[in-house]
């Protein structure tokens, strides 16, 4: 979204962390400020936070737009927010701390954004449904719009991958899953799903990080790959491979316990890649795909469509049709360019020279 509003013109400029890889402060037009603050509201926050608010308050910006609650860039910035100079906006995400056991952890926080959120002069959401909408619809002031997640379909457009090859993969099917390892993408759900398909010649690669800490499940999917070498598990791998992977799969997994709009489904869609899916966010809405209300529906549903080639190739191509109409990035910077104009506006019409209402 950056990249595409500063080819349109604009000058965007991202707070982000502090990475001892990065070695520019600028990515294709768009300026990256560091700052080494780590944590969040509830875990705590250490490092630059001072900086980080002082920053936000002394900057002229025209626009500040907050991406996700529960992170320190949002959580830093919310008691600074009657302060800054600029259209506030919150892409909510989910608000995945309002989703099972992390209910109790989270639940001061929530009582807090409360009142907070009605600082933000927008709320973006990217579906419909979910806690984050209900959420913002009860406690929110400003403007509320659903702005979905989007995928460069430019980037999905090589020919074959040949990703299976190059990782000397040699089954049939390619299930591929990508998702970092916390047990709430349900990794044992395909574990278990690979095992009720002993009988058919599959791989399921399964990309993601060791998160670490008690929310990883890395340890025990790594004994599963010891003892089923049709269990791939794939650290560390280059966007492009990524890429690849969607490029060479038969079917894209989702398992999920919560997502809001997951951005995987809309990647699969971009590949022409059907995908089958737990009934989580707004999966049921995407064409492409089947959605299976749990692990007692994955192995049918997956079995079902790997021995059928034409239904596969016309959930690909439908979900590639509905991303190229919808779901483009192009399409995506619009809506959220003509967001942030209106709110300029509104506020230069409100107070001329403070552009304050």
């Amino acid at each position: 979204m950056s990249e595409g509003l500063v080819r349109r013109g604009h000058e965007v400029v991202v707070a982000t962390t502090w990475d001892a890889a990065r070695n520019q402060d600028h990515l294709n037009g768009v300026q990256i400020v560091p700052f080494r603050v780590r944590g969040n509201y509830v875990r705590g926050m250490t490092g630059e936070v001072s900086r980080y608010q002082e920053w936000l308050q002394r900057e002229r910006f025209d626009v500040i737009m907050n991406y996700a609650a529960q992170a320190w860039p949002t959580d830093a910035a919310l008691p600074m927010l009657p302060h800054v100079h600029a259209a506030r906006v919150l892409a909510t995400c989910g608000f995945s701390g309002r989703h099972g056991i992390r209910r109790a952890l989270y639940a001061g926080y929530f009582r807090m954004l409360r009142e907070r959120i009605r600082e933000y002069d927008a709320l973006i959401y990217h579906a419909e449904g979910g806690a984050d909408a209900a959420f913002g619809r009860r406690y929110g002031r400003g403007d509320q719009v659903v702005i979905p997640n989007g995928a460069d379909g430019a980037e999905f457009a090589a020919g074959p991958a040949q990703f299976q090859a190059r990782r000397g993969i040699r089954a049939r099917h390619l299930l591929l899953h990508v998702g970092n390892h916390h047990r709430v993408k349900g990794h044992r759900d395909l574990i278990g799903m690979l095992k009720e398909l002993r009988g058919l010649d599959v791989a399921l690669v399964i990309i993601g990080e060791d998160p670490g800490g008690w929310t990883s499940c890395w340890g025990s999917c790594a004994r599963s790959a010891r003892g089923d070498p049709r269990l791939v598990l794939l650290r560390q791998v280059p966007r492009a491979d990524v890429v690849a992977a969607f490029l060479d799969a038969d079917l894209v997994l989702l398992t999920s316990r919560f997502e809001a709009a997951p951005l995987v489904l809309v990647e699969a869609m971009a590949a022409g890649v059907p995908f089958v899916s737990y009934d989580v966010g707004n999966a049921r809405a995407l064409p492409g795909g089947v959605v299976v209300r749990g692990p007692a529906g994955l192995p049918g549903a997956v079995g079902d469509l790997l021995a059928d080639a034409a239904r596969r190739r016309g959930l690909g191509e439908a979900g590639r049709d509905f991303h190229r109409r919808t779901l483009e990035w192009e399409a995506i910077v619009d809506r959220y360019e003509a967001l942030f104009a209106s709110l300029v506006t509104r506020r230069s019409e409100a107070s001329p020279q403070t552009g304050r209402p």
